[in-house]
């Protein structure tokens, strides 16, 4: 490149990403892989709970590859920060460099020596474990005094070398590396388990450590890639229903849109039906989407929507996803096929059977309201997402505020305590427009002597939630007595 200026040039600076904007309903929590052989300690980031404010502080923490279908994390920290702007996301790697399944040994690579510097052409490269060798003489190399490693943009890796390492080779160097081997991950790393003898925490287990870490309540539990498998959908299901032995939360599963799935839209309701989608704290989505480019399942962008949804709404979780702008360019089948289907369609075969998905009208909009459960139960407490969602964020909140008066005296300024705060709480999301009302109150009746002396006391809540205006009809009529007014003070006989 010429030195000396003459003429006339331009410059492109990288598009900056939003700042997010911070929800504490809905929080996404995404269990799956991720190349964490970028993050400052490997062997120190596989089953534990890490949550991320911004895209950096994701990468950061767990790495960045393009890769979405075997670095499935990077799903959602490409929809969280990069579509939807909104924090924080926790996520969970369960891809771990001490599981000698989830590594790959590699020896006797040649790499072309250039300019001092030799590529190795491979992601997931655990730098701590690169030897260098000269072909010829077989001599190894000293890290840090013949060469240095460092990580590409793409995730790939650069060594470095010396003035004294450029001496001891020649054109080509032998490499020897372990690199993650992300295909080594099983549905059974992400259900995982407790191993009681070491007292440690596998998969979707380790959600229970993200409250007392971080005090941040799960709002949503997602495993893109991995929740179309039946057995990992009924333990995102089941670990939904209780987390922390204190909340509950709800989960998006994929519905499977391989050739062993449903490949058709037709054929998503027996799919559906015979593999276990029917709880009311799943949301079943079909099939995946293509976003910039980059193509990936549904769970990680509808989970990023309501959680954007939940933050612009003053962290209140009433709002349903349903006709609401998704910022994909299209939908597709697992094969990367393109499939498209109308609106009808999507009513007849996915909405009427408890799926959500996407309809394109003037853009891609999320298009469902019902959960996994329904038509099983049409029930408005089960039915709904927003009921769903608003319940629990109520009770949630519940526990969370009173958790204080646990082991209190049970005397009348206790009693009144939480029904006065709890009702100012609903008033509150009344005045808001985020219920139709709710009222919490103490009875004599419900709460008998003996039980006050065991230490029982039990509560009533009455609340409503506004359901989703999920259709409306409006009947045109022509009426020629408005014509013939028209006609008689328009004309003249004159």
């Amino acid at each position: 490149m010429s030195i000396y200026k003459h003429g006339i040039a331009t410059a492109r600076k990288a598009t900056a990403i939003a700042t997010p904007v911070t929800s504490t309903a809905n929080v996404t929590v995404v269990i799956g892989t991720a190349p964490v052989n970028m993050a400052e300690d490997p062997y120190k980031a596989a089953n534990v709970p890490i949550a991320a404010y911004s895209r950096a502080d994701a990468v950061a923490k767990m790495g960045w590859s393009e890769d979405f279908k075997k670095y499935t994390i990077m799903q959602s920290v490409y929809a969280s920060f990069n579509v939807f702007a909104v924090a924080p996301l926790v996520m969970i790697n369960v891809l771990d460099p001490n599981n000698e399944n989830h590594i790959t040994a590699v020896t006797g690579a040649e790499c072309t020596v250039a300019n001092k510097k030799a590529l190795i052409d491979a992601e997931g490269v655990l730098l701590d474990t690169i030897t260098v060798t000269n072909p010829d003489s077989e001599e190894a190399l000293t890290v840090n005094e013949d060469y240095v490693t460092s990580f590409a943009d793409d995730g790939t890796v650069i060594i470095g070398f010396t003035e004294a390492g450029v001496s001891k080779i020649g054109n080509s160097v032998s490499v020897a590396y372990s690199k993650l081997n992300p295909e080594g991950v099983t549905y059974e790393d992400i259900i995982g388990g407790y191993d009681v003898s070491k007292r440690v925490k596998k998969g979707l287990e380790v959600i229970a450590d993200i409250f007392p870490k971080y005090g941040i309540i799960p709002g949503t539990l997602i495993a893109p890639g991995f929740s179309q498998v039946p057995a990992v959908n009924t333990a995102l299901a089941a670990k939904s229903q209780l987390i922390y032995s204190l909340f509950s939360c709800k989960c998006i599963s994929d519905i499977d849109s391989s050739e062993a799935g449903a490949q058709s839209i037709d054929a998503v309701r027996d799919w559906k039906n015979s593999n276990g989608y029917s709880d009311r704290r799943t949301f079943a989505v079909w099939p995946k989407v293509n976003v910039d480019g980059y193509v990936y399942y549904f769970s990680a962008q509808l989970a990023a929507l309501l959680q954007r949804l939940a933050a612009d709404n003053g962290g209140v979780p009433s709002e349903s996803p349903d006709n609401k702008l998704l910022k994909i360019s299209g939908l597709v089948l697992e094969d990367g096929t393109e499939i498209n289907f109308d609106l009808d369609e999507a009513n007849d075969y996915l909405n009427a059977n408890g799926v959500i998905s996407a309809v394109n009208i003037d853009g891609f909009l999320a298009w469902g309201n019902n959960t996994a459960v329904y038509p099983q139960s049409a029930d408005v407490v089960d039915r709904w997402v927003t009921s769903v969602m608003m319940f629990d964020y109520i009770e949630n909140n519940f526990k969370r505020h009173f958790f204080s008066s646990v082991g209190n005296k049970i005397n009348y300024r206790t009693i009144e305590d939480v029904v006065l705060g709890e009702n100012l709480a609903l008033n509150s999301l009344k005045g808001s427009g985020d219920i139709a009302g709710g009222e919490i109150s103490f009875s004599r009746d419900e709460n008998p002597i003996e039980q006050i002396l065991a230490g029982h006391i039990t509560f009533k809540e009455r609340l409503a939630t506004y359901p989703p205006m999920e259709d409306i009809t409006n009947v045109f009529e022509f009426d020629p007595t408005i014509l013939q007014a028209a006609l008689e003070g328009g004309t003249s006989n004159g």
